[in-house]
């Protein structure tokens, strides 16, 4: 049994002696390879650290949000360029006219008016395409004639010659008379006093005395004493400052 292990031996040196260089070699570069592997391998250590998240950004403690938005909003902007205003025009003086001479067609117009049947101030206006407001209503209404203020007592004057249509007590505008005159013109004196001086049917002249101003009109009667003063054409209301000279 000796001779043939020793023969075993024997060829398993000459082996190594003729093949150690290359044995060795091979095992070098297992080895480099072996190390080459385990640097390119992430450790636990390595890997752990790429699956943390990114930190959270770091909070002053006692800094409020609004403190930190005040510091972006704070930071300086840009200087913005004025807009430049225009300067304003220069007032233009109107140049004086004279005043407008009257025609003598407008000093025929005015001569040909009748007198009035009450001198006074006009407080309440002539309206039918709008409106104008009513203190003793409370609203806005129409007014299809004019109220002339006058003292109670005052007496009435017949503008135009006629004939007296009707004399009686409105439930709205109190003691009224209404004439009749030519080209369709009828006259309406209202909100008079009980001192009627005319009846119906009766011939009055411009300038006869019909009646007193009173306070009779209940639809009126927030307003101080006056004449209510109407005047219709083919009994249409027209406005009585275009036929009675006022002022």
């Amino acid at each position: 049994m000796e001779e043939p292990m020793n023969e075993a031996t024997e060829r398993f040196r000459t082996f190594l002696k003729n093949n150690g260089f290359y044995i060795v070699l091979v095992l070098c570069l297992l080895a480099i390879g072996v190390t080459i592997a385990l640097i390119a391998i992430p450790s636990d250590r390595d890997r752990t650290a790429d699956a943390t998240p990114d930190p959270e950004p770091v909070v002053i403690v006692g800094q409020s949000n609004d403190e930190r938005l005040s510091e972006v909003w704070n930071k300086p902007k840009a200087t913005e360029t004025p807009k430049l205003t225009p300067p304003p025009l220069a007032a233009i003086t109107p140049i004086p006219t004279a005043e407008p001479t009257a025609t003598p067609a407008a000093r025929q117009n005015t001569a040909s008016k009748a007198a009035p049947p009450v001198d006074g101030e006009i407080i309440f206006s002539y309206a039918v395409d709008k409106l104008i407001y009513s203190v003793t209503l409370d609203q806005w209404t129409t007014h299809p004639a004019i109220d002339i203020k006058a003292k109670e007592g005052t007496p009435v004057k017949c503008v135009f010659s006629g004939t007296v249509e009707s004399v009686k007590k409105d439930d709205a505008l109190g003691f009224s008379i209404r004439v009749q005159h030519a080209n369709g013109r009828t006259t309406l004196y209202a909100c008079l006093s009980e001192d009627v001086r005319v009846k119906e049917g009766d011939r009055v002249s411009a300038g006869d005395v019909i009646g007193t101003v009173g306070t009779s009109a209940i639809s009126e009667c927030a307003l101080p004493a006056h004449l209510h003063f109407a005047v219709l054409v083919d009994g249409k209301p027209k406005d009585p400052q275009k036929y009675i000279r006022l002022g």
